[in-house]
């Protein structure tokens, strides 16, 4: 009887045992599995550098984060909004524009918090009052290059209604147009706004001085995926202040360099060119991705300049949901 009994004392220890090992791999695997991330943008370029330092360094493995990157060119927030992207990058006009006309998407992250635009025209052009009657090529009809370009225009007397607009919204359209003659002038950021200078294009100017303060891109969500996938978001979130501290240090220059060229597949001095201009001259990543009171009432101003908002305008969390990147400083 006794002997019984051990046995199955035995035979239960060793049950346990097993149990508890097997608990054990499965709370290990779930702690380890990865969260992937269908993140949509216009194009590869600068404004994703902090995403190719957070995965080139390790970060968002670390965090068990795959972020997987798709070029959608314009569509990225109706995407996002339909559920069959996570998240996208773009101008924040357009998750705005979404998040007022009760689309389930929401602004979560503040990067380019500037304009890193220039206006070049033909060559024969070579001012911006020269540019009334011309067919100028900029982004949307209602998207964050019309409010750059408003003011400019206005500096020299210069209505939206003087003008004629073509819309493409990857940079690279619009150089390409202008380059072949198809319309008088275009609204370019790097790295087109390198292969405007180096065609000898005439260039009438940056438009910061025109709109500052003024945010440029942010990353927005998919309201419903973000609710169920919050310490993913906020790890995001993390990565992407620890990239913007890591690409600021000078010692880091040639290293971050060589990750633009890697992830973007632009030339080594075009990358370098964006690196001097966007990094060190203009300094338009943002540190910590949050939108302050001071940056969304510039926001707002830009938005109703563009006919989306009028007064009373909506509190700032109608269209941005700052509790990720408050959780990730």
């Amino acid at each position: 009887m006794h002997a019984a009994l051990a046995a199955f004392a035995g035979h239960r220890g060793r049950n346990c045992i097993l149990a508890a090992v097997l608990a054990g791999l499965l709370a290990s695997g779930a702690a380890q599995a990865q969260t992937t991330i269908a993140a949509g943008m216009v194009a590869h370029g600068p404004p994703q550098w902090p995403q190719y330092i957070a995965e080139d360094l390790g970060w968002f493995k670390q965090d068990n984060i795959d972020l997987r990157l798709v070029t959608v060119g314009g569509g990225g927030v109706a995407q996002v909004a339909a559920g069959s992207l996570d998240m996208a990058h773009s101008g924040y006009p357009d998750f705005a524009r979404a998040a007022l006309h009760d689309a389930p998407v929401r602004i979560v992250l503040s990067d380019f918090i500037g304009s890193p635009y220039g206006v070049f025209a033909k060559k024969n052009i070579d001012s911006i009052a020269a540019l009334k009657g011309k067919l100028i090529s900029i982004g949307g009809p209602n998207d964050i290059t019309l409010i750059y370009i408003k003011p400019f225009l206005a500096s020299a007397g210069v209505q939206t209604s003087d003008v004629d607009f073509v819309y493409a919204k990857a940079a690279g359209d619009r150089f390409a147009a202008l380059v072949s003659g198809a319309v008088d002038a275009a609204i370019l950021n790097p790295p087109t706004y390198f292969e405007a200078v180096a065609a000898g294009l005439s260039n009438l100017g940056d438009t910061k001085p025109y709109a500052q303060g003024v945010p440029f891109t942010v990353w927005g969500v998919n309201t419903k995926w973000a609710a169920s996938h919050r310490d993913a978001l906020i790890a995001f979130t993390r990565d992407y202040t620890r990239a913007v501290a890591w690409l600021y240090d000078p010692a880091n220059k040639d290293r971050a360099i060589d990750i633009l060229v890697k992830y973007a597949h632009q030339k080594p001095d075009v990358s370098r060119k964006a690196y001097e201009y966007l990094i060190h001259k203009l300094k338009l990543l943002g540190t910590d991705g949050d939108v302050s009171d001071a940056a969304y009432a510039e926001m707002v101003k830009g938005l109703a300049a563009i006919g989306t908002v009028t007064a009373p305008y909506p509190a700032k969390s109608a269209i941005f949901d700052g509790s990720f990147v408050h959780a990730a400083n």
